[in-house]
């Protein structure tokens, strides 16, 4: 007989603190499963929902739902199941059932979900439970060290036959458009250009603004195009701006965890391009070598110039935003010093070729020693 998970209740959670103790260990860094304040505003948050299975009348398995309802789009997280109760499947009814639950709530579109690789079991959770594998996010997390973490995502039926079509891409995300159609299908494939290189100049001098009230406010004043104000899950706290007035851009910061995603750069995105090698200098200073952002797959200039500074596509997200009648996919670009480390990962195969793609253009990119030599 299935499980059957039911909300979470402010009672449960010295319950929840003792399950993700004995699943995690002590040193879990995710606070939702480790500081009792958080843990009870989200139980009582309306953007969540937070499901537990209880046994004997004790709480042996948990799972969130985060909605942005603003986007279109959910996000599940912290999954838990007591050791001495795993191994009968509560993980993928876990899974199962919140997903159905946040799809059926005709809020969203999709449902996306990070997945450790120190362990194989998260990855096939979600792929039995009709997850899409998107790509793989190296140097990410820091668990016991840093982590390359599986990136998933299902949709509501019909989405995914709405897409946009894109006719041209940089040719360098070709493997990665390819392993995506294999396994979710495009509209039409693109035609792969050539990549294009860009002058970079200077840097300039950066103002930091580490005030995240403030920057969140300044932000919701100044970006007002849906997207560029578009993030999932993400609000921006730390606001870069030119001494000249040339250009400013707006990140989430984690330093916990040392990265930050960037985006509502104004008076473009372009704009910011000849400067990002001063951004993520600025960036690595503060605490965050690892630089990620999301770019439209039909923003072909912008990939080109994200490309060209080093940054390499690690995952495409078909149907991420909606837009009238269509929904648009989208490539998330990462900029990370760190070589890729697959040493005591255990990746589902379903991954192979976002992982070989993400090899070999850091390869080229970093390790190619053509024109270096001289005679």
């Amino acid at each position: 007989m299935a499980p059957e998970f039911e909300p979470a209740q402010l009672d449960d959670i010295d319950d929840l603190l003792k399950v993700y103790r004995r699943a995690h260990g002590a040193n879990y860094p995710i606070a939702m499963g480790t500081d009792p304040e958080v843990m009870a505003a989200e139980i009582e948050a309306e953007h969540t929902t937070w499901l537990v299975w209880r046994q004997n009348g004790r709480v042996v398995a948990s799972i969130t739902g985060h909605v942005e309802a603003q986007d279109r789009m959910g996000k599940i997280a912290g999954l838990v199941v007591d050791p001495a109760a795993q191994g009968g499947g509560i993980a993928h009814h876990a899974v199962g059932q919140i997903t159905d639950h946040m799809l059926a709530s005709g809020k969203i579109d999709s449902v996306y979900g990070t997945a450790r690789t120190v362990h194989i079991a998260p990855q096939r959770v979600c792929l039995r439970n009709g997850f899409h594998p998107l790509g793989l996010v190296p140097n990410l997390f820091k668990h016991a060290k840093r982590e390359t973490m599986a990136l998933l995502a299902k949709h509501r039926d019909g989405v995914l036959d709405n897409r946009a079509e894109v006719h041209k891409v940089p040719a360098s995300l070709e493997k990665l458009i390819m392993a995506a159609h294999r396994t979710i299908g495009l509209p039409v494939l693109p035609e792969f250009v050539r990549d294009t290189d860009f002058p970079a100049v200077e840097p300039s001098s950066l103002e930091v603004i580490d005030a995240p009230q403030f920057v969140q406010r300044h932000f919701e004043r100044t970006i007002n195009d849906p997207a560029r104000r578009f993030y999932p899950m993400h609000k921006p706290n730390v606001l870069l701006a030119d001494e000249d007035g040339d250009y400013q851009i707006y990140g989430h910061l984690n330093r916990h965890d040392g990265y930050c995603t960037i985006f509502g750069s104004t008076p473009s995105a372009m704009a910011v391009v000849p400067h990002l090698g001063g951004v993520i200098d600025t960036l690595a200073a503060m605490g965050a070598p690892h630089v990620e952002t999301l770019v439209p797959l039909h923003e072909f200039e912008e990939l080109s110039a994200l490309l060209a500074f080093g940054f390499l596509p690690v995952a495409l997200y078909p149907a991420m935003r909606r837009d009238g009648d269509h929904y648009h996919d989208y490539v998330v670009m990462v900029h990370t010093p760190q070589p890729p480390d697959f040493r005591g990962l255990t990746i589902d195969e379903a991954f192979r070729p976002f992982t070989e793609q993400y090899i070999e253009l850091w390869t080229q990119k970093f390790l190619n020693t053509n024109g270096v030599f001289r005679a």
